[in-house]
């Protein structure tokens, strides 16, 4: 092998590596911003402190997902009783529309989304809720116990189908 042919791949390794440790292996500019968290790092020494590991502040972190609105809404709607076996959707409801969830959720333009075997179900709905958006991010806890005694998250559960206006933003709605 040629030497320069060598060189220039060990020129090219080593750049990709220091870009690597720069960015911890995420290019923030790339992320969308329910992706973004902060990059303050603190370490922890290891016995004899032959070794450190990094560990990330996630405070501020949302999800990894863009719609963790919608899996907040739908585990709700899975964890209310129902009636019996059946497919259970969390239903995006735009705040101040008239049609109520009841409305919503038997409408034959809605069953007709899912696959054949869905559509001919009898549709009803569950259960109306307000997940709110822009509540604190609180940080992660995985391995201390931060923001403890804080509040985060919250959900308010209607108890109705029937409300309109700008009640429910989410329609928890049952195929059986």
């Amino acid at each position: 092998m040629d030497w320069k042919v060598l060189l220039f791949f060990l020129v090219v390794v080593y750049a990709v590596e220091v870009k690597e440790e720069n960015s911890h292996g995420l290019d923030q500019a790339d992320l969308p911003i329910s992706q973004l968290f902060s990059d303050k790092r603190s370490t922890v020494a290891e016995p004899d402190n032959k070794e450190k590991i990094l560990r990330r502040d996630r405070r501020g972190f949302r999800s990894y997902f863009y719609n963790y609105l919608d899996e907040i809404a739908m585990s709700i709607c899975a964890s209310i009783p129902s009636e019996g076996p059946g497919l259970l959707y969390a239903v995006r409801r735009t705040c101040g529309e008239k049609s109520t969830c009841k409305d919503i959720c038997t409408d034959p333009k809605l069953r007709k989304q899912g696959p054949k075997e869905v559509q001919n179900l009898q549709w009803a709905c569950a259960e109306s809720l307000h997940v709110y958006k822009r509540q604190p991010a609180l940080a992660d806890n995985f391995e201390d116990y931060t923001d403890s005694h804080k509040l985060g998250l919250a959900i308010y559960r209607h108890y109705s189908c029937t409300i309109g206006g700008c009640g429910p933003n989410y329609c928890c709605c049952r195929a059986a």
